[in-house]
């Protein structure tokens, strides 16, 4: 769920990046009206009628009368609103999660495994370093020694020395 709406927030910024590249952050506000008066397909529902329990009124249904006809805010419909909201959240939650496990294998390490880890590094102005153009991954090491499951110390191949605990 929050892949898909981080996926089309993000390509709805480049469009108006591209666009206007030195003014696009002054229509931020319509783009937020957009984003949150568009059906979302996870909720089945804007994200406004979610979190208010109503829709808002944008800019052309204050100047037109665009609500439906028969809009019924009993308590039987409101239930059902929630009970629909909250299975598409569960159905987007799991569509997501068999998606992002499909490629997913358990790996164990064993001692003397060659190994990379990902490097963190941080764009820095004043050291020239850009984070989008460095390596993601580090010199290859040696496990060395496997403290817990999921902590395990690195060391240099070629010294031997221990230079690093990663964790998994």
């Amino acid at each position: 769920m929050a892949e898909r709406a981080n996926r089309n927030l993000k390509a709805a910024l480049k469009i108006f990046h591209h666009q206007s590249q030195n003014a696009w952050d002054e229509d931020l506000p319509w783009l937020s009206v957009a984003f949150n008066t568009a059906i979302h397909d996870s909720l089945g529902t804007t994200p406004e009628k979610l979190f208010l329990g109503r829709e808002l009124k944008g800019p052309l249904s204050v100047r037109w009368d665009l609500s439906p006809t028969s809009e019924d805010d009993s308590g039987d419909q409101s239930q059902l609103f929630w009970t629909r909201a909250y299975a598409n959240l569960m159905q987007a939650k799991n569509k997501v999660a068999r998606r992002y496990d499909a490629d997913r294998r358990p790996h164990t390490y064993r001692v003397g495994d060659k190994v990379v880890y990902r490097l963190h590094v941080l764009s820095s102005r004043a050291q020239n370093i850009s984070a989008k153009l460095a390596l993601k991954w580090s010199k290859p090491v040696i496990v060395a020694e496997i403290v817990r499951t999921n902590v395990v110390l690195l060391a240099n191949p070629e010294t031997g020395v221990i230079n690093l605990v990663a964790r998994k």
